[in-house]
């Protein structure tokens, strides 16, 4: 397994040598064509290759996004990966889309990525205002198997809307597309954090408008999923057609390891993706990283554990890590 120190048999050092290849292998879980995470962790895997290849080898694997990282790093198909705070809370619980699977524990977060907030947005000439006018409408939900559709799905089971809307399912690449020519009627997606390149893109020519939340319909969307929060979305320039905030829901993308991984091996992740120079570079190619903190605070009452090692590293680095959320295996 990953990270594991190798059993040495006796006289063949053969056998020795290619278990020790294998032993140095890690599986980075990413995300799907079109999303923000495929080329982030790609770029992260790249990097973590060209500085601790001496010592380990990562291997990049493209995933639907958030529900399949989590399940994999939880069932140890992947060794490390990006997730959502929602499918985090759901594994660890053993509840919604892992209700069948019962609690899975053996992983352990090692980095807060981003706050992700969700957008609910239409063409800026639309009728529809608030999200009851988009009863009978055609609402992208994204495609089946990403955070971001788990994420929406909630948003609308929370309003009490999600059966009288015309749910679709367009994956995102084709999402933003599918607005401008009129397809569907409603676009939701993860903001990172207030925008998606995608529609800022379309807004150029056909300006869209972010839809709102009502205090009431942010209490009930935050008040039936704990691991959510209120977020307002300043108005955004660069969003032609935004006019003033957006209250919506926001959330945590976390950075998780499975068991397999040793203490040694976390440290020296952390210490190579979060060094200033690093992060600097990949932040280039993938904004994603350039937020990457210790914030567990979100954790503590949803009861979900740091691994030590990587609260070791954060706090040498000046973050404050509560001692409820550090746990081992």
């Amino acid at each position: 397994m990953k990270f594991f120190n190798t059993l040495v048999i006796a006289g063949s050092a053969i056998a020795l040598a290619s278990a020790a290849s294998a032993a140095d292998t890690s599986r980075f879980s990413g995300g799907p064509a079109g999303g923000a995470w495929h080329p982030s962790v790609s770029a992260g895997t790249q990097l973590l290759n060209d500085k601790l290849g001496s010592k380990y080898n990562f291997e990049y694997k493209p995933s639907n996004g958030s529900v399949e990282n989590v399940r994999r790093i939880a069932f140890g198909d992947a060794d490390t990966a990006w997730g959502h705070v929602v499918q985090i809370y759901q594994a660890w619980n053993g509840t919604g889309a892992f209700s069948k699977d019962g609690k899975a524990q053996d992983f352990r977060i090692i980095g807060n990525v981003r706050q992700q907030t969700q957008i609910i947005a239409v063409l800026a000439d639309s009728p529809i205002k608030t999200f009851a006018d988009m009863k009978g409408k055609k609402v992208n939900l994204l495609n089946k198997g990403s955070g971001s559709n788990v994420n929406c799905t909630n948003v609308f089971k929370g309003l009490g809307l999600i059966d009288d809307i015309d749910a679709r399912f367009l994956g995102f690449s084709d999402s933003a597309r599918a607005l401008g020519d009129r397809q569907i009627d409603v676009y939701c997606s993860a903001g990172t954090p207030f925008t998606i390149p995608a529609l800022t893109e379309l807004s150029i020519n056909k300006p869209v408008r972010y839809i709102t939340m009502s205090d009431e319909e942010q209490t009930k969307v935050v008040s039936t999923n704990p691991f959510y929060a209120r977020v307002t979305i300043p108005e955004q320039k660069e969003v032609n057609g935004m006019k003033g905030p957006a209250k919506t829901i926001g959330y945590d993308v976390f950075w998780m390891v499975n068991k397999s991984i040793s203490d040694e091996a976390v440290y020296d992740i952390l210490s190579v993706v979060a060094e200033p120079a690093n992060m600097k570079q990949l932040a280039a190619t993938a904004a994603y990283w350039k937020t990457l903190t210790g914030n567990f605070d979100s954790l503590e009452p949803l009861g979900i554990s740091v691994h030590p090692a990587a609260a070791k590293y954060w706090r040498e680095h000046g973050a404050t890590v509560p001692d409820a959320v550090v746990k081992g295996y």
